[in-house]
This record gives C-alpha cells, sequence and structure tokens, in this order.
C-alpha cells in the first residue's frame, strides 16, 4: 500500500524522459529489479563474475555455465540473464532482439532479479583531458545493446534500462579508465551515481577495497568453486578461497539491489529509483526554466539598441509636429487653396472633392508617413513587431448590400459570409441601461507603418463629405437669398409707383446679406476643416509616438509565457509534494 501513497511520483513520469522499464517496478508489489554487470570494451570478465555469483557450488556444472563462459556464443552484443528452466534443444526456440539465457539459480530465483551483460566503450586517449567527451547516466542505467545481425547486415542498437550497474574492469588500467569514464559522466542525480559499483579483478592479491572500489579474484574464486564440487570434503577449501577472493562483497551488493530482499515500506532499490526520478525532474525543471529565461533574455533589446530606438522616436515627434504644422501652413496659404475663396464657390462648386484630396494628400504628413515606415523596419530589425491594433470603428463588414440578377440560395449565402465576414466576437454593451449581448467583429492588429494612409484616407473621405456638402448648400442658400430679394423688389416696384429707390435697395440689402452670410459660413467650414485637419494630425502622431514608445518599453521587459510558469510551478509542486511524501514513508 505504501505505493498507492507514492501515487504522486508518477507525475515525474511527464518530467523524464525514463524508460518504462524501469517505472514498472513503482506499480507492482513484488517488482523485478534489473542489474547490467558491464565489461570495460569486452565482457569477459563480467560474464566470469555473473558465472560465480549465480553458480550453485553443491551442483555440477551446469550447460548455461559454460555457454556464459564460451567466447564464441552469439552473446557478443549482450545477454539477459533469466531466472527458469534451459529450454528443451529439441523444441524451436523462440526469436528475441536480444539473447536471453535462462538459468536456474536460486540467488535469481530468492532476489527475484534479471541480470544484464554487456560491455560500456572506454574513453579514448586525451578525451577528458581535452574536455571533448561528455558521458550521460545513461551509459550505465540503460546501456544499449546491439541486436543480432540480420541477413541485411544492418544491425539496430536497443537501450535496455536497469536499476543498478555493477561495472567490472580487470587490472588497474581498466580500473583508471572505468575512473576516468565515471568522472566525465553528468550524473544529475546522486542516487544515479549511487547506483553504479566498480569491481576490479585483481588476482594474487590481498588487498582490501577501498572506499567503493569492490576488488575479486575471480581466479581464486573458481579454484574455490572447482574444489568444492569435485568433492565435499574441501569445503573448507572453497570457504577460504570464497572468502579471500572477494566475492561475498559482491553477493551482499547484489543482494542490495534487490527490491525483493528489502525490508521497510518501500524497498530500497525502489526508493532509490523514486528519489532519482524526483531528483532529474528537478533539476529538468530548473533547467527548462534557466532556458526559458535566457531565451527571453536574448529576445529583449540591448540597452544601447533601445536608447537609440528611444532616441529615433523622439527626433520623429519633432519632425512630425514640425511638418504638420509647416505643411498646413503652406497649404493654406497655396494658390490651389485659395481657388476655394468663398467668392469663387459659385463654379468651383463642383471642384471641391479634388482641390482637398490634392491638398490633404500632398501636405499632411507625407515625410512622416515615411519615416514611420523607417522606424518600422529598425524594430523589426531589433526583433519587434511594428504592429498597432485597429479601432473597432474602423472594422466594417466587407459584405455590403448589391442588387445582384439572381437571389443566391441561403446555404450559399452562408458560405459567402463564412469566407469574407471579419472574426466575431461577443460584447457586452449598455446603451439603454440595461446590458446586452451584441456580436462585433474583433479588433485585429494591422501594420503601425498603415496608420497616417489608413487615417488620411479616412479623414479625406469625411472632409470632402462634408465639405461639398456645405458647399453646395451655402451657395444654394446665396442664391436662394439673392432671388428671394430680387422677387421683393420687383413686387415693390410694380405696387408703389416711384419706388426705383426702394426696390433697388432691398435688391442691394438682400445680395449684400446674402453674399456677407455665404462668406462667414463658408469661412467657418474652412476653419473646422483646417482644425480638423491640424487635431486629427497632432493625434495620430501621439498615438504613432506612443504606440512605439510601449513597443520599446515591452521589448525591454523579460516576458515569460504564463501558461509555461503555471505549468513549471505546477510541477514543482508535485514533485515537492512526491518527496514529502516520500521522507514520511522512511
Amino acid at each position: 500500500m505504501a505505493h498507492d501513497q507514492l501515487s504522486a511520483a508518477h507525475l515525474t513520469k511527464n518530467a523524464l524522459d525514463e524508460p518504462a522499464e524501469r517505472l514498472d517496478c513503482l506499480e507492482s508489489e513484488t517488482p523485478i529489479s534489473r542489474v547490467a554487470v558491464l565489461g570495460l570494451n569486452v565482457q569477459e570478465t563480467a560474464r566470469r563474475v555473473v558465472r560465480l555469483l549465480l553458480a550453485d557450488p553443491l551442483e555440477d556444472e551446469g550447460p548455461w555455465e559454460k555457454q556464459m563462459v564460451n567466447q564464441r556464443a552469439d552473446f557478443g552484443q549482450g545477454l539477459i540473464v533469466r531466472y527458469g528452466q534451459p529450454p528443451n534443444p529439441s523444441l524451436p526456440q523462440p526469436r528475441t532482439s536480444i539473447p536471453v539465457l535462462q538459468v536456474p539459480s536460486s540467488v535469481l530465483e530468492r532476489t527475484n532479479m534479471e541480470i544484464l551483460i554487456s560491455t560500456i566503450p572506454a574513453l579514448g586517449n586525451g578525451e577528458l583531458l581535452q574536455g571533448s567527451h561528455t558521458v550521460t547516466p545513461d551509459a550505465f542505467l540503460s546501456p544499449s545493446v546491439g541486436t543480432p545481425t540480420a541477413a541485411t547486415g544492418r544491425q539496430v542498437s536497443i537501450s535496455q534500462p536497469v536499476h543498478s550497474t555493477m561495472l567490472v574492469t580487470k587490472g588497474l588500467d581498466e580500473l583508471m579508465s572505468a575512473t576516468e569514464l565515471l568522472a566525465s559522466t553528468n550524473f544529475i542525480a546522486l542516487e544515479d551515481r549511487k547506483s553504479v559499483q566498480v569491481v576490479v579483478n585483481l588476482e594474487d592479491t590481498k588487498t582490501k577495497a577501498p572506499g567503493q572500489v569492490l576488488i575479486v579474484d575471480a581466479s581464486k574464486a573458481e579454484e574455490g568453486l572447482a574444489a568444492i564440487r569435485r568433492s565435499v570434503t574441501e569445503a573448507r577449501t572453497y570457504e577460504h578461497k570464497w572468502v579471500d577472493s572477494g566475492m561475498p562483497s559482491l553477493s551482499d551488493w547484489l543482494t542490495s539491489a534487490s527490491a525483493a530482499r528489502s525490508e521497510g515500506a518501500i524497498p530500497a532499490p525502489v526508493k532509490t529509483l523514486i528519489s532519482s526520478l524526483l531528483t532529474n525532474a528537478t533539476t529538468n525543471v530548473q533547467s527548462q526554466a534557466a532556458l526559458e529565461a535566457r531565451s527571453s533574455a536574448a529576445r529583449t533589446l540591448s540597452f544601447s539598441t533601445r536608447t537609440n530606438l528611444e532616441a529615433s522616436i523622439e527626433e520623429f515627434s519633432r519632425n512630425a509636429h514640425q511638418e504638420l504644422q509647416s505643411g498646413l501652413a503652406s497649404a493654406w496659404s497655396s494658390r490651389n487653396w485659395r481657388k476655394l475663396s468663398w467668392y469663387k464657390l459659385f463654379w468651383r462648386v463642383d471642384d471641391v472633392g479634388l482641390i482637398i484630396t490634392d491638398l490633404v494628400t500632398n501636405a499632411w504628413l507625407p515625410r512622416t508617413e515615411r519615416a514611420v515606415y523607417e522606424l518600422s523596419g529598425r524594430l523589426s530589425q531589433a526583433g519587434i513587431s511594428p504592429m498597432d491594433v485597429s479601432q473597432g470603428d474602423r472594422v466594417s463588414s466587407p459584405m455590403a448590400a448589391a442588387e445582384v440578377i439572381t437571389e443566391p440560395t441561403q446555404v450559399l449565402r452562408a458560405h459567402a459570409d463564412v469566407a469574407t465576414d471579419p472574426p466575431m466576437e461577443p460584447v457586452v454593451v449598455n446603451r439603454t441601461g440595461r446590458a446586452e449581448i451584441e456580436i462585433a467583429p474583433i479588433p485585429q492588429p494591422v501594420p503601425l507603418s498603415s496608420t497616417i494612409s489608413t487615417t488620411r484616407a479616412a479623414y479625406m473621405n469625411r472632409a470632402i463629405t462634408n465639405l461639398t456638402s456645405t458647399a453646395q448648400q451655402i451657395v444654394l442658400k446665396t442664391l436662394s437669398l439673392t432671388g428671394l430679394s430680387a422677387g421683393l423688389s420687383g413686387l415693390t416696384y410694380v405696387s408703389v409707383a416711384g419706388s426705383v429707390y426702394e426696390a433697388g435697395t432691398i435688391v442691394a440689402l438682400g445680395t449684400a446679406f446674402a453674399l456677407w452670410r455665404m462668406q462667414g459660413d463658408w469661412l467657418k467650414a474652412t476653419r473646422s476643416l483646417e482644425q480638423g485637419l491640424h487635431d486629427e494630425g497632432k493625434s495620430v502622431i501621439r498615438r504613432i509616438v506612443g504606440r512605439m514608445r510601449d513597443l520599446v518599453e515591452q521589448g525591454s521587459k523579460v516576458v515569460e509565457d504564463e501558461v509555461e510558469v503555471q505549468s513549471r510551478r505546477e510541477a514543482e509542486d508535485a514533485v515537492l509534494r512526491a518527496r514529502e511524501e516520500l521522507d514520511r514513508l522512511k
């Protein structure tokens, strides 16, 4: 039931790329322990040690022992030793990617263990000193084993994850190579390093094991095993040679590596594996956080780049306001604008739209528009997307009401609406004192460089419509007042004898009043246009400058993805809870 209490440890499966075989023991009440016995470059010494560990001294030499020590056997790439009775040689043998040797050993049965015999390559000359080679812990805890060569000559390496590893060396030279290999291995978790045991086979020596290195004498152990198998009376000789060979230390280590022989709520190997998983998960989360922080910092603006952009934006703002003042001043004093004097409206009323278009296009921020393109390019070069958010009133549906000869079906019309309408979203409005939900277009980001042209076009359309309508109304009112005064003058002349002067006075006063009113109305309309263009120019300049400053400010901040940060915090909390639960079960 202790395994159920540690179910939070399974969260580390997503944080680590651990092989499933190592994690199976977390879900079993009787977990199978997998131990790798690796030889340095060759398997000879490793096979001898495994044979001595599994051999029964009271039984004759079994066929599996001969197979294991036979150098001609097809075990060169790797071998899995598993408890079981040898298969019947007269029956077809199962084909496996890695050779499996069934051994009826009480050690394997008692410890519920599998042993993988393979090799690990040593470092080349000078690789450790040059720092050009870094070994991962998987080289020991998930060694690669080559499959038998196929008929096509192809061979595939398969990772075989294990819980503990015994690195067997022969002589001091291989021991030094093994220490160099371990020194160059990047063990993230201390538990992974403790799961690797170094064994050196030194013959004809009585040196005790220094620290973590176990010293054995395989030849002496083989002599003792052969002695007791010759005669039970040589049991004392076997005992002395077996103890002097150092093999009991290896047997104790093998027993301690078995989850089936461990005491406590959680077997020690399983607890070590869980602790290793949690340590690796914590390290991976921290590494990912550091990587994201470095990536975010790399995307931010440097101090010099930010200073240059801010100076350019300030200069752009000054030049834009100066151009707005000088451009409009020259436009209002130009010959083209004088064509729209109030007294010329009688024959220029139809030219109002053309003249306004020419003036606004040439005088309203043309150089500033080009400067926006230049600054947008510099922002893009600095890694900032020069985008602006379009205003809601600028978004209009492109589906205009148009008369067509053939009325489309409802299905075709629905498809057309889906294909051409802008993205919509529900919004809450309160126009009548009651909250209502309406469907409105979603504001879409637009390039900052198109802000001036878009604003100019929108304002020009409004100005042309309003000013043309005003000019036509003014001319019509003037002509109407003049005609009315002329009619009144005629009636006065006809009805009153000798009233020529009175009639002329009425015509003169009516015409003068009509022209005076015409001048005042047109002057008011043109001043409104001048003030509107000036205010609109200042507004668009402030908006562009403010947006550029916001973009530079945002580009200077280290911004992390909130979803990633939340996921990382959840992973850290899960690992912390699992670690606390593991410590509580000690």
